[in-house]
């Protein structure tokens, strides 16, 4: 189960990721001078300040009133002058790190791989009777990125040197080299232009170390300058850590560290195994290319499943941090979208295939970033709304921070499009939602009273509070519906209106799931009563004139038909709520037409969205559309998922949603082969997961159910 290529990359989407959770690198591969493009992901910018807007609740009942009498550009207006407070920070590269070889440019028999099943990439290629060789591998229990360069003769020679955009220092020895830093104070979101010095320098920045290692080599080091000259050599080793003391003992055999690293690995990779067909020996570049001209290539869904598997482990293990908006895998400076944590579903999606594809072990950091969200989320909830518990909007960073952010460095108010995004208090929810479906997949009481209770007692508080009585109804106000618009009354465009659709969706499962806890825990919890009394006039969902389920309270005329997000239906996935509701279910297939009718899912993520939603609503035919679309038009040679640019969710939400064609558990109810298209014909999945600590088997012929086996 390899990716692999005939030539090395000639962008940054054709490189191919090794990642230990912690250090990525993403290799090119190219034979004259090699670069891998290095990231710790505990490099940002910035430094813990109160971002929370001390004004922001004296604004909350002129914000409500302006929305009853329908005066939404006006309500808008308060939110964005008001009501929000400063961007996040952003992740930052390392740098990178370049091999320059002295050798000839006659190149031949060049290959370029991933190893899916090893977690191992390799360069070869030779150069007249040298044959040259390159493998790579990022080790967890090391903590440290091998490399091991090879030739048939000593006819290794190449200078290592490093290059970082940020205000760092490389020193060079015949042992290696070290990196000092400090990362910028500040960083501007990319798709802001608002200051002339959109990165700011300074002490109060992040400082940071670094280190490349030689524990091998057979021919003559030599230190220069700028770099570490290597001659005459046949085997050079090198391994290279962000920690101050790398888990690895230099004594021991690069084969030895390997077999380790690989051990580690594959007690994850191993656990799911899905065969579709037989596999190819075509490049990875040209079956995506025959895909795209209508060719059948089951085993290349398979390929992309299992990567989305392997980006996973490597980009969130017990200790790191959560997957971001690019895994741990970022060049740039100033990223797309500051390559941060993005709660109105990228960060959720990027954790949807670690329950059913089981890779429950790379959770706990998704579970770690939720507790520290929590609590710096009670000063949020208090200091904007003065509501208890613990509320988290749209955008989460090293930092912690959960206010709406919306606000550029040195300006006083938000950006004119940032209400949209940034006036959505559901995000804590939603995050919270994610730790029950753990549980339920994994019943562990001892999880779900110290992990799960506590959290989810928070945002239920918070929740009730945010409620308030509307004509009868218990509402949400302001509500936004990520990240759409409607029309208001005068034409022009709005976000901001009442009760959206996932907001109700969010809270009633957020209830739920707390009444399930404490039954379950036997506590008879003071906020109970609270909770059945907004459950009891909760404002119900609505459907509009087309029977499509309405995104806000009311049938208004959306801006963009086509819009990217499919907020209002998370009821139907990843939620559960709307499962056996005839009536909304089939209000949900309605809004599914009339979303894709005008464009939707022109991003991969929204396609891998729209994937589960036909799968959760039994329809193999357009999951599989979807899927192939998913392949076609939104996946780059590297197999990464793009937005465009590249996001890493629509990987991890594209291969969960494989799984939900092959297997389903909702609401009590097991569903075998529930979304099976025919293009499938025979074959098998091992390892899949399903609640209660179950695991599945499933054979098929011909698209049909042949047998199944849980255990």
């Amino acid at each position: 189960m390899k990716l692999f290529y005939t030539k090395p990359a000639m962008k940054w989407e054709e490189t191919l990721p090794i990642g230990n959770g912690s250090l990525g690198a993403m290799i090119w591969g190219d034979a004259k001078k090699e670069c891998l493009g290095l990231n710790e992901e505990s490099l940002w910018s910035g430094y813990y300040h109160d971002k929370n807007n001390n004004k922001a609740f004296e604004h909350l009942e002129e914000c409500r009133r302006l929305v009853e009498g329908e005066a939404f550009e006006q309500a808008e207006k308060v939110i964005r002058e008001n009501m929000l407070g400063e961007y996040n920070e952003s992740y930052m590269p390392l740098g990178n790190l370049y091999f320059t070889f002295d050798h000839g440019e006659e190149i031949k028999n060049y290959k370029r791989s991933l190893d899916l099943e090893h977690s191992v990439s390799k360069v070869s290629y030779q150069i007249g009777e040298h044959r040259y060789t390159r493998e790579y591998f990022a080790s967890y229990p090391a903590k440290a990125i091998f490399i091991k360069l090879q030739c048939n003769s000593p006819a290794l020679n190449f200078k290592v040197s490093f290059e970082s955009e940020m205000s760092s220092e490389t020193t060079y020895s015949l042992d290696g080299l070290k990196i000092t830093g400090v990362c910028p104070e500040h960083v501007d979101p990319s798709y802001i232009d608002v200051n002339e010095n959109p990165v700011i320098q300074g002490d109060k920045g992040m400082k940071f170390h670094a280190g490349l290692s030689v524990i091998k080599c057979d021919g003559t080091i030599e230190k220069e300058e700028q770099s570490i000259s290597i001659t005459n050599a046949s085997t050079v080793i090198l391994a290279f850590s962000a920690v101050k003391e790398p888990e690895y003992n230099p004594s021991m055999s690069y084969d030895e560290m390997k077999e380790i690293h690989i051990k580690d690995y594959r007690a994850l990779y191993e656990k799911v195994e899905l065969y579709l067909g037989e596999d190819n020996d075509l490049t990875t570049d040209e079956r995506l290319e025959r895909l795209r001209k209508g060719e059948e290539d089951n085993s290349l869904y398979v390929l992309f499943f299992q990567y989305g598997r392997y980006l996973l482990i490597s980009s969130s293990r017990q200790g790191s941090l959560p997957a971001n908006l690019q895994g741990i895998w970022s060049w740039q400076f100033r990223a797309p979208w500051s390559c941060n944590w993005t709660t109105n579903i990228n960060a959720q999606m990027n954790y949807w295939l670690a329950q059913s594809c089981n890779l429950k072990e790379c959770l706990p950091p998704y579970f770690e970033l939720v507790n520290k969200l929590c609590e710096e989320g009670k000063k949020t909830a208090k200091v904007h709304y003065n509501c208890r518990g613990f509320v988290h909007h749209h955008n989460a960073d090293y930092w912690c921070n959960t206010n709406p952010v919306g606000v550029a460095y040195g300006v006083d108010h938000g950006e004119e499009e940032s209400v949209t995004w940034s006036m959505w208090p559901m995000g804590g929810a939603w995050l919270t939602s994610e730790l029950f479906r753990h549980y339920e997949y994994n019943p562990d009481e001892e999880f779900l009273k110290d992990t799960v209770y506590p959290v989810l007692k928070e945002s239920a508080m918070f929740l009730i509070d945010w409620l308030y009585e509307y004509e009868g109804n218990y509402v949400t106000c302001p509500s936004t519906s990520p990240e759409n618009k409607f029309k208001a009354p005068s034409g022009a465009p709005s976000s901001v209106a009442m009760s959206s659709a996932m907001d109700l969706a969010i809270i009633r499962e957020v209830f739920g799931n707390f009444q399930k806890t404490c039954e379950i825990l036997k506590i008879d919890d003071e906020i109970l009563e609270e909770i059945s009394e907004r459950l009891s006039k909760l404002t119900p969902f609505k459907v509009g004139s087309k029977g499509q389920l309405l995104e806000w309270n009311k049938e208004f005329e959306e801006c963009e038909p086509g819009h990217r997000h499919l907020s209002h239906l998370y009821g139907m996935f990843p939620g559960e709520i709307f499962e056996g509701d005839e009536k909304l279910t089939e209000a949900c297939k309605k809004s599914m037409s009339l979303r894709l009718s005008s464009g939707s899912g022109h991003t991969g993520w929204s396609c891998a969205w729209i994937i589960n939603l036909f799968a959760v609503l039994g329809d193999a035919e357009n999951a599989y559309h979807y899927l192939n679309t998913l392949l076609t038009r939104s996946t780059y040679e590297n197999l990464w998922s793009a937005h465009p640019p590249f996001q890493i969710d629509g990987n991890f939400g594209g291969a969960a949603g494989l799984a939900n064609m092959m297997v389903q558990d909702r609401n009590g109810e097991i569903k075998i082969l529930p979304a099976m298209p025919a293009q499938f014909g025979t074959g098998y999945v091992k390892g899949l997961r399903i609640k209660n600590g179950k695991t599945v088997d499933i054979n098929w012929v011909d698209g049909e159910l042949n047998s199944y086996r849980i255990y």
